[in-house]
């Protein structure tokens, strides 16, 4: 299967999630390739870090970018039960061109106005894609949020903006604004690999990729 995890917004937790995703993904024995689709290069930079410093063996990962993007990866995609790319927070040929071989697109919104107006272009950059690629799901979900979660204003303010969009799902789930992602991160791992682990995070990203791949193999 292959992931696109995208959005209009840098800041917004795309590369967290990515990782993460793709490290759960790992947990489960799958082949994983790790496509950086950012110019910024975040995905690479974390995957140097996490070869030469975390103890864990590195992602595979290829660093494309540009209109072209999905002529490279879907040959190279065959090899691998999984591919995870990560685009960065913005409308460019990068993800429009991965949008188009994509299985699935997660896209992460952090529970403010500034990210929640992105939205309904997100969801319009969604329903042209799907005319091309009829296969394509759409996935929004909560990030970044704080300790009320979905039984606070803003997650309910931004459960009930994002459930309103036509073309992409959302998932009634949060990912919490933790200094432990960030430190995760920085040290080239998921939180699913931290010593000793934080319950809290590891409960909320298995729970929401769990969730996730429930829903894409109910339509495999």
């Amino acid at each position: 299967m292959i992931y696109v995890v995208g959005g209009y917004k840098g800041g917004s937790g795309k590369t967290t999630t990515a990782t993460n995703l793709a490290v759960f993904l790992l947990h489960q024995k799958r082949r994983i390739l790790y496509c950086d689709g950012d110019v910024q290069g975040t995905a690479s930079l974390f995957n140097e870090v996490r070869r030469d410093f975390s103890g864990q063996p590195p992602l595979e990962l290829v660093a494309l970018s540009g209109a072209k993007l999905h002529q490279q990866l879907l040959p190279i995609s065959r090899d691998y039960d999984d591919v995870v790319v990560d685009v960065g927070g913005t409308d460019s040929t990068s993800q429009r061109a991965a949008l188009t071989i994509a299985d699935t697109y997660l896209t992460p919104f952090p529970p403010r106005a500034a990210d929640l107006w992105t939205s309904q272009k997100v969801d319009e950059l969604i329903g042209q894609a799907q005319e091309v690629n009829p296969k394509l799901r759409a996935f929004s979900f909560i990030s970044r949020s704080d300790t009320y979660g979905l039984s606070g204003a803003a997650g309910q303010n931004a459960a009930a903006y994002l459930s309103n969009l036509v073309h992409i799902t959302f998932l009634p789930l949060v990912i919490g604004n933790r200094i432990v992602f960030d430190r995760a991160l920085a040290l080239g791992l998921s939180v699913l690999e931290l010593t000793p682990p934080d319950t809290k995070a590891t409960f909320e990203v298995n729970s929401l990729f769990n969730h996730l791949q429930l829903l894409t193999r109910e339509k495999t």
